[in-house]
């Protein structure tokens, strides 16, 4: 009998194989309200940040303009966080990792915890959400975000490999999920601008 292939492998195989164009990606769909999303999860002067899957650090400007003073890059793929790594070796308060966020083990504690762009691709909700909230400080906050809306981000995922991402459910719905070690305060479900988000309890 074939043994199922673990999801978070077969994610970071996927985005492996796509990291190399990845940059043309990022640059496709930069967007104005990546400050936003910044700003909802409370990134300021002196702030630790963790950025779940990051990609190539496409929000590191924003998080450097901000005045972050430590930003770990946290990526399934280690084919992007190599590259990230590269990319952004100049400067030192800013790091990359190839982990799964859902099992990361660090003594490192976050002011803010920032998953764009990358939600339909964290396959373990409850081990992630549980994680998110031991690794996040005492009054920390986070931000799920998409810089479209949720219909256009599910039928772009109706493209993509079977098993390498999650049909995206209306923001109070999947914002249902994080209540309990979190205070929900922000729902956006509109067709520019998706997120919801909270701070720690």
């Amino acid at each position: 009998m074939m043994q199922k292939e673990d999801p978070t492998r077969k994610v970071a195989r996927y985005f492996d194989d796509r990291a190399a164009e990845w940059e043309f990606m990022e640059r496709r769909t930069a967007s104005p309200l990546q400050p936003a999303v910044a700003l909802m999860a409370g990134i300021g002067k002196g702030a630790a940040v963790l950025d779940v899957g990051s990609g190539l650090g496409v929000m590191m400007p924003t998080y450097l303009d901000l005045g972050a003073a430590r930003v770990l890059g946290v990526d399934v793929s280690p084919e992007m966080a190599a590259r990230a790594d590269e990319r952004w070796a100049d400067y030192p308060q800013i790091s990359f990792i190839a982990a799964d966020i859902a099992r990361l083990e660090t003594d490192e504690r976050f002011d803010a915890v920032v998953v764009y762009n990358a939600y339909p691709h964290l396959m373990e909700r409850e081990a992630l959400i549980a994680n998110c909230a031991r690794l996040l400080r005492a009054d920390g906050r986070f931000i799920v975000a998409h810089s479209t809306d949720r219909q256009d981000i599910n039928a772009h995922h109706e493209a993509v490999a079977a098993g390498v991402s999650l049909g995206l459910r209306p923001a109070a719905e999947e914002a249902a999920a994080w209540e309990g070690p979190f205070a929900i305060d922000i729902l956006v479900d509109t067709p520019a601008f998706y997120a919801f988000g909270g701070a720690k309890r």
